[in-house]
């Protein structure tokens, strides 16, 4: 954003530093502006000739108007043996007919025509400007226009010498060119950012942006040689469709801008009707009701700019852009805008500040496009950490429930007192080992493991030394089988063991081995008495049986029982597997 700013900031630099005016450079050879109204557009020339004309400065304005006007020219020649161009802003005038004095012709008078509904092939000038090459061959002479137009009625005009005419063309040109190009350079950017959020401001930032860019070429008068050729009748209303398209893509802007601020619903809802007026609008024109339709449109957008104004000191929230920040704005932008609704009344141009009227378009629209630029990217910016920031509660709440729900699982198959597997995790994993066993042929071993006098640990010391005795005894077995072999506590201080791959002398030795670290491990009692716990161990062995695992392990417990018997302390291995410790 802020590159993009710079390189537009020097667009707007070099665009304003072209010179405004002709004049300036000394070269308007008119002397005199006058001009006569014609409101049924029935006078002759020789009528208008004898009329009674009132005087004007440079130009003159009287907006939209059914009457014909027309402008008396007082031209002195030029120093130079040279023609003189008869330059006339602005270029969106429907017909401008040049009258002069010529006695080769029957009635006396010489007459050609130009305006935006001619195409360059039948203008005098070929050029988007309007204007007449004419030969000043006395010190002075009379020039009359008659001016016939649907759209605002207002005259620019000047006597310049060829060159200066096709240097300010140039100008404009160029001046054009700058205008375009940050207009694009913004909307490119605008679309760039849409891509990425699919936020629907840059969408209408974008739209709005390119509605000015027509607006803005078509005002010139670049788009009507192209009208002509294409579709003739629609010169006009295609300019006023432009024109009406620009308040209302800059209502929807605005409000889809205002709307996460919350303004206040009575202003909100008048940004919601303000929309309903560009579809009339269009109805208006198609009933050829143009000037109702323009009119309406330039008071829809004066009174719009200043309506914002209100909205913006209404909003409730504050965001990024802050609501401060877009109450200056608005503000600034409704100040920018009057100077320039001011302009017809100190003249066709803003001559006290230096600016032509289509630098005045290019400073309005760039000045309007990087601030709604600058507001949109802030806007995106919030958006974006507004989604950033849920994303991350989405993240934290799919990780918090994913760990409860691991941790709910593994409380589900974990005992929760030693840690190891419960009773019905244990004998699923368990099933689950002696099927594979018995499909594969592989050997597997179960030991059925009680600590010895538990009862008297619990009676002596109380549960919690019981508890510690239990957490301690899970870990030392636990510690010392494999981690491919299964464990878990199935009764109140009973363990069972899975020796999974394990032949019988190797199951025996493990179990073996059990009862040596347990009796090894001493506890501390509360009274820092030391307090022994043993082992008595039964171990069954598969030995290619087909058989349940309640059965196997039932054989455990039988042989574990035996080692009770022969003392505790002990391993003792089912008789029915003997045989395989041999």
């Amino acid at each position: 954003m802020l590159a993009l700013t710079r390189l537009l900031l020097l667009v707007l630099v070099v665009a304003c530093a072209t010179p405004a005016f002709a004049e300036e450079r000394g070269a308007d050879h008119i002397l005199a502006r006058a001009f006569l109204e014609d409101p049924a557009g029935v006078l002759t020339i020789d009528e208008v000739a004898r009329g009674d004309f009132t005087p004007f400065g440079p130009n003159f304005s009287k907006g939209y108007t059914q009457s014909v006007y027309w402008v008396r020219l007082l031209v002195r020649a030029s120093a130079a043996p040279e023609k003189t161009v008869l330059f006339i802003r602005p270029s969106f005038l429907n017909e401008v007919r040049l009258f002069y004095r010529d006695r080769a012709s029957p009635d006396g008078w010489a007459t050609r025509v130009s305006g935006n509904r001619y195409p360059f092939s039948e203008r005098d000038r070929k050029s988007v400007a309007l204007g007449f090459v004419v030969d000043v061959t006395h010190p002075q002479e009379e020039f009359y226009l008659r001016i016939k137009t649907n759209t605002q009625m207002q005259i620019d005009v000047q006597a310049v010498s060829p060159d200066v005419a096709a240097d300010t063309d140039s100008r404009r040109d160029m001046v054009m060119v700058f205008f375009v190009t940050s207009m694009i350079l913004m909307i490119f950017w605008g679309v760039n950012e849409y891509s990425f959020d699919r936020y629907r401001i840059f969408a209408l930032f974008c739209i709005h942006q390119l509605a000015f860019t027509l607006f803005g070429i078509s005002a010139v008068g670049y788009f009507s040689p192209f009208w002509v050729m294409i579709f003739p009748g629609i010169v006009d209303r295609a300019f006023y469709f432009l024109y009406m398209s620009i308040s209302f893509t800059l209502i929807l802007f605005c409000r889809e801008l205002f709307k996460p601020y919350q303004p206040h619903p009575v202003l909100a809802k008048g940004l919601d009707l303000a929309r309903w007026a560009f579809p009339l609008q269009i109805i208006a024109l198609i009933a050829g009701y143009d000037a109702l339709a323009v009119i309406s449109n330039a008071l829809l957008i004066k009174g719009a700019l200043f309506y914002f104004v209100f909205v913006a000191f209404s909003l409730k929230v504050d965001l990024d852009p802050t609501r401060r920040t877009l109450r200056i704005f608005f503000i600034g932008i409704a100040l920018i805008n009057l100077i320039f609704w001011m302009t017809p009344r100190v003249g066709g141009e803003l001559k006290w500040l230096g600016l032509s009227a289509v630098q005045a378009l290019v400073i309005d629209g760039f000045v309007m496009g990087i601030l709604f630029a600058w507001l949109a990217h802030g806007r995106g910016r919030q958006v974006r950490e507004d989604a950033q920031r849920k994303i991350r509660l989405v993240k934290e709440s799919y990780l918090a429930e994913r760990d409860l729900k691991a941790r709910a699982e593994r409380e589900a198959r974990v005992d929760y007192l030693t840690g190891v597997l419960n009773r019905r995790s244990f004998f699923e994993l368990a099933e689950g080992e002696l099927a594979r066993s018995i499909r594969f042929g592989r050997p597997l071993a179960v030991l059925m493991i009680d600590i010895d006098y538990f009862k008297a640990v619990n009676d002596t010391w109380g549960h919690g030394v019981g508890d510690e005795v239990l957490q301690n005894v899970a870990g030392l077995i636990g510690q010392t089988l494999r981690g491919a072999d299964i464990f878990g506590r199935t009764g109140g201080e009973e363990f069972t063991a899975v020796i999974v791959e394990a032949s019988g002398s190797e199951a025996l030795e493990v179990a073996q081995r059990l009862c040596a670290v347990v009796a090894q491990g001493k506890i501390v009692g509360p009274g820092g008495e030391a307090i022994g716990v043993t082992l008595s161990i039964g171990v069954s062995l598969l030995r290619g049986r087909d058989m349940a695992f309640e059965i196997l392990s039932r054989e455990a417990d039988q042989a574990m029982y035996g080692a009770k018997r022969a003392g505790r302390n002990r391993v003792v291995v089912h008789r029915d597997a003997w045989g395989a410790l041999g």
